[in-house]
């Protein structure tokens, strides 16, 4: 809306002081007299004036009049603007006087001052010079007033509009007067600093923050730079903390605080290093010819659009393959989103993968919220233990990857998503179909490229790299100078099973940094339960467990290239020189079977 049509109401927004000004015109001269906004509406009047004249009101004559500034009428009725009026020819007013309003070159209306008496007549025309200068200075103090309230108006939008941006903001701001004294705070501060809003502004900010932090800004106009504080009483409080003095006419006036939670604070560093940090082939340890090749094979399948599904027992690394992928695909600089379909609550699934719209169900965000497909945009979703995806999920899983859109909770319409899709379970997929536990359809949409990560007892030439690798991570995450593993323990740790596979080197090798008080790890620094568990862990049999060891790697080696069904491993069997009771018989043995 233009000005011009936000004026049109501004006479009616000071009626009070409209009406003041009349009362004073007319105790002052003793006539009539009304004030007509620019709508021809009767805004305010003497107390008589509605008696003896009504609400009619000349359009036509204030319209020939408002642009002059001003009109001394002395022969009502008879004036050049009076044809068209009912009075034309038979006025009862024996003179008018009409002052326009004028706001900043707007019109706003006009002050109309009416004599019916000869005498009246003779009181306002007495002096025609001053009294349209009177009537000016009334015009002028309505204008005045008008600027004043418009100014007012302006002060509470902006404060209003700095109070929703500062509680839009996700760190605590706090502003104070020169002496330290709160005279705005947000919702995040208040949360912070445990106080309701009506109970901190107005108290000194030393209640709550020690008071030398701030006496440089407000003594000295100097700024406080980020740094990190804790705070014991009143409250404890662990905070990340700048302050900044606010200077007018070259004086310390005040402060803003800037105040965040450093526990959130960290969270949302970590969440956004874990998310942005990229994965790259080369953080795949391995020297394996297994691991070797399944890399050669990552990189030239990651090329493509397809649709890849990870198949390997836990802790093999699908999560660490899937991100190694993304990065090395044409998808990479754009967002890598890893959901755990087994994590998610099912009755939240939905709404996670797909998002939701406003009002789509009690405690909806307002706004709504957009899924898992959305954030991904144009970059790869990563859907972990796919297998415990419920049925109902899986057929509106299936769709999406099917059209190519997403339909939110509680909407009506669809989104195109242009995302690529990579699986992983820990489980026979093909098995979970033939018992009706996972959708056949879903099954071929998904196992377009599909990806075996073996388990790390089929490839323990790995073990050695795994182990030390994750000895310099620990090192240097608990600041310790540990050179290497014994003989004894790194020959322990080759001879174990590790059913947990990389992820639990990892936790073992964890707890070995914690508890080895020398320059190397030893077995007795070991977890107990590797050491018990260990092939070669006891009666001098070494030898024989190394090459059960190997024996076994070869085995899975030889089901992982012909495949887990019974003429796979038929195949497998003749090309190891065993019968297919024996290859049974020894997985069992080792629980693979």
């Amino acid at each position: 809306m233009g000005r011009a049509g936000f004026l049109m109401e501004d006479l009616k927004q000071i009626r009070h002081t409209v009406q003041h000004v009349v009362s004073a015109i007319a105790a002052a001269l003793g006539v009539d007299v009304a004030i007509v906004d620019r709508n021809f509406e009767i805004v305010a009047t003497s107390r008589t004036f509605l008696e003896t004249r009504g609400t009619d009101i000349n359009r036509n004559f204030i319209r020939g009049v408002y642009r002059k500034g001003a009109e001394v009428v002395t022969n009502p009725g008879f004036h050049r603007l009076c044809a068209g009026c009912r009075y034309e020819g038979n006025c009862p007013e024996t003179a008018e006087v009409i002052r326009t309003i004028f706001y900043n070159d707007q019109w706003l209306g006009v002050i109309l001052m009416v004599a019916y008496t000869q005498t009246q007549k003779e009181k306002i025309l007495g002096n025609t010079s001053e009294l349209l200068s009177f009537l000016g200075e009334m015009a002028n103090l309505i204008s005045d007033e008008i600027r004043l309230q418009e100014s007012l108006k302006k002060e509470k939008l902006t404060k209003r509009q700095l109070e929703t941006a500062i509680d839009f903001i996700d760190s605590g701001i706090v502003a104070l007067n020169r002496h330290g004294v709160i005279t705005q705070i947000n919702r995040h501060a208040c949360k912070l600093l445990q106080v309701l809003p009506e109970h901190a502004v107005g108290q000194d900010i030393s209640v709550f923050l020690p008071d030398d932090i701030l006496k440089p800004v407000l003594q000295d106009g100097g700024m406080i730079p980020p740094q990190e504080l804790k705070v014991q009483t009143p409250q404890k409080l662990h905070c990340y903390l700048s302050v900044n003095p606010v200077n007018l006419d070259g004086q310390v006036q005040g402060a803003i605080i800037c105040i965040s939670d450093m526990s959130e604070l960290r969270s949302t560093v970590y969440e956004f290093s874990a998310r942005n940090i990229e994965t790259t082939f080369e953080d795949i340890h391995g020297i394996s010819d297994t691991i070797r090749q399944l890399k050669v094979d990552a990189q030239r399948i990651a090329a493509n659009d397809s649709t890849i599904l990870i198949l390997g027992e836990s802790g093999t690394g699908k999560e660490l393959f899937a991100r190694a992928i993304h990065a090395s695909s044409k998808r990479r600089g754009q967002p890598f989103i890893a959901v755990n379909c087994g994590a998610i609550p099912e009755n939240l699934l939905e709404s996670e993968l797909f998002g939701y719209d406003e009002g789509a169900f009690s405690g909806a965000r307002k706004g709504g919220k957009p899924g898992k497909f959305e954030m991904a945009g144009d970059g790869t979703l990563f859907l972990d233990e796919i297998a415990e995806l419920p049925i109902h999920m899986q057929v509106k899983l299936l769709r999406v990857l099917q059209d190519g859109r997403i339909e939110r909770v509680g909407s009506i319409t669809s989104t195109p998503v242009n995302v690529r899709i990579i699986a992983a379970t820990n489980r026979d997929l093909e098995a979970l179909v033939k018992t009706g536990n996972f959708r056949n359809d879903l099954f071929y949409r998904l196992n377009v490229v599909p990806f075996v990560i073996p388990p790390l007892r089929s490839r323990s030439e790995d073990i050695p790299g795994l182990a030390r690798f994750f000895k310099d991570k620990y090192n240097e995450k608990m600041n310790k100078a540990l050179v290497d593993f014994t003989p004894q323990a790194m020959a322990i740790m080759i001879a174990y099973r590790w059913p947990g596979n990389v992820r639990e080197v990892q936790n073992a090798v964890e707890y070995a940094v914690n508890f080895e008080a020398g320059n190397h790890i030893r077995p007795e620094s070991l977890p107990k339960g590797i050491v018990q568990n260990s092939v070669g862990g006891a009666g001098g049999k070494f030898l024989a467990n190394k090459l059960r060891v190997y024996e076994q790697s070869l085995i899975d080696d030889a089901i992982l290239r012909f495949g887990n069904s019974v003429e796979g491993k038929k195949q497998a069997a003749r090309e190891l020189g065993i019968s297919l009771p024996t290859l049974y018989r020894k997985r069992k043995e080792w629980g693979s079977e």
